[in-house]
């Protein structure tokens, strides 16, 4: 069972998310009352579909935001972060209640472990035709949460316990998954007993788990109970624990810890199995996504990192180049095709300048009609990427696809031919994911990226038009023409131009090589 968390009054509160699912909002009927006026009576609810959680406005004012994405119905997932005015809400796809790992509760006074190897299956722990019955079952169930819930119900039917717990490490947390029976409250488990299954990899015994709580002999009586731990062994280290507890001495003896240790063993290979099915599953699901608009390698980082931290990358005040072309008259090549020869026509001008972006390393913004917005220099995910070493990339790019265009044109019949235009600026921009999560898009803001389209407008036909920044930037890589000063739109200064003849010297020849 799932949970939600918000710190309200400067308090930190969990609501466990139930099938009739958790109402949010300013009214004092809610489930979560957040009072502020930016929240609307009934602003929002959490509701459960089967497995899958799911938050939905309800027609509120102001909106819901899942990690700063405006979303009208959006599924969640671990980790996401629900936006309510000024509260952050997070959804975390664990067991609702909370382990507390205290030996103040009851404290093991004496234990026995036993070394446990990923694996190893110990000597007549358990019956083989059980065993295979076991891993048969688990193996054939491929979604993660019916998988812990499988393996809980195993485990209890090994080892009979009054509790069950199953957790898994999260970073440096070991999280609460199933705990078997659900109750209300926070539960205590040995803190001692825990450390030696993960820390050494074995399956502890405990006997005689106790608290001597000042002599009073009722509350030690309520207070002794046998446990067994046994850590989920993943190459070599615990990724894990199951823990089975029940009041009193003696409850359980080495026979059932080996057979404990049995099922956690084989429990620990299909979990591992199904955590990296799913991420594999939702990298790739990513990967493709970002592939629209970035070059592969860029876009499989892009992948890895979300899938890694569980969110998109921050955004970033970058220093960039910003490049746009455009299609000059394409209104009037329109009237002459079919709107089917139009497509199959932009389909192919958009395919060759976008394989020529990519491969000078740069990002694809959108297209914009019959237009192209590309950034080079972003985004920037594992060192700074030098303006320099952007700017030559963007310039190189735009001479490889007035050669590109030039190809296309002399393939294509006399009547589709066309002219196209690009211009170039260099700056400061902000760099980030911007839309919602049904439509995502990575993009740059600021007036960089406004007299790049500018400059698009006055270049000549089929050449590049680049900027002073842009120039200052790209040093002597490049034949330039001093094309003057203009008055853009916007603008207040007159902007210095060059265009871009060719280039210059071996270093810009070498970049090209190298993209």
């Amino acid at each position: 069972m799932a949970r939600l968390s918000v710190a309200i009054n400067g308090e930190k509160r969990n609501y466990p998310l139930t099938e009739r699912g958790i109402q949010i909002g300013r009214a004092l009927d809610n489930d979560i009352v957040l009072n502020n006026v930016i929240v609307s009576r009934h602003h929002a609810h959490v509701s459960l579909r089967g497995r899958e959680a799911w938050a939905i406005d309800l027609g509120s004012r102001n909106g819901i935001s899942v990690n700063r994405l405006r979303v009208k119905e959006e599924q969640l997932q671990d980790g996401d972060m629900l936006q309510i005015g000024p509260f952050e809400i997070r959804y975390e796809d664990r067991a609702a209640q909370s382990v507390v790992f205290d030996d103040n509760q009851y404290f093991p006074l004496a234990s026995e472990a036993r070394e446990i190897k990923s694996g190893e299956l110990p000597d007549m722990a358990i019956d083989l035709r059980e065993f295979y019955r076991i891993s048969k079952r688990l193996n054939s169930i491929l979604d993660l949460h019916s998988l812990l819930d499988a393996v809980m119900e195993e485990v209890l039917r090994t080892v009979p316990a009054q509790r069950g717990i199953l957790l898994l490490r999260k970073g440096t947390e070991l999280v609460p998954m199933i705990i078997h029976p659900a109750s209300q409250g926070d539960l205590a488990i040995s803190s001692t007993i825990t450390r030696k299954a993960v820390d050494a990899n074995e399956a502890v015994l405990t006997r005689d788990a106790r608290l001597d709580f000042a002599g009073s002999q009722s509350i030690i009586s309520a207070n002794i109970r046998s446990a067994i731990c046994a850590p989920l062994i993943s190459e070599g280290t615990a990724s894990g624990l199951i823990y089975v507890d029940s009041a009193g001495r003696d409850q359980f003896n080495e026979q059932q810890r080996d057979m404990l240790a049995a099922v956690a063993n084989l429990a620990a290979t299909h979990i591992e199995r199904a955590r990296l099915t799913d991420a594999l599953r939702e990298q790739a699901q990513l990967r493709q996504n970002f592939e629209r608009f970035m070059s592969p390698n860029v876009a499989q980082l892009m992948a890895s990192y979300f899938v890694q931290h569980g969110q998109l990358w921050e955004p970033q005040e970058l220093i960039v180049t910003v490049l746009f072309a455009d299609v000059k008259d394409f209104t009037a090549l329109s009237e002459r095709l079919s709107p089917r020869d139009v497509q199959d026509l932009l389909n192919e001008y958009f395919h060759e300048m976008t394989e020529v972006i990519f491969r000078h390393n740069g990002t694809l913004d959108k297209y914009i009609g019959d237009g192209i917005m590309a950034v080079f220099g972003a985004p920037q995910l594992t060192k700074p990427i030098d303006p320099e070493e952007s700017a030559t990339q963007a310039v190189n790019a735009a001479l490889d696809m007035v050669a590109a265009h030039q190809r296309l044109i002399e393939r294509l019949d006399p009547a589709k031919a066309f002219a196209f235009r690009i211009g170039i600026n260099s700056g400061p921009v902000y760099a980030g994911f911007f839309g919602t999560r049904q439509r995502l898009e990575y993009t740059v803001m600021g007036d960089t990226v406004n007299t790049a389209s500018r400059l698009e407008g006055k270049a000549d036909l089929n050449s590049t038009l680049i900027s002073e920044a842009t120039r200052r930037l790209v040093g002597d890589a490049f034949q330039l023409q001093a094309m003057g000063e203009f008055q853009l739109k916007g603008k207040a200064q007159l902007v210095h131009t060059y265009k871009v003849l060719g280039r210059h010297n071996a270093l810009a020849a070498s970049s090209r090589a190298d993209a």
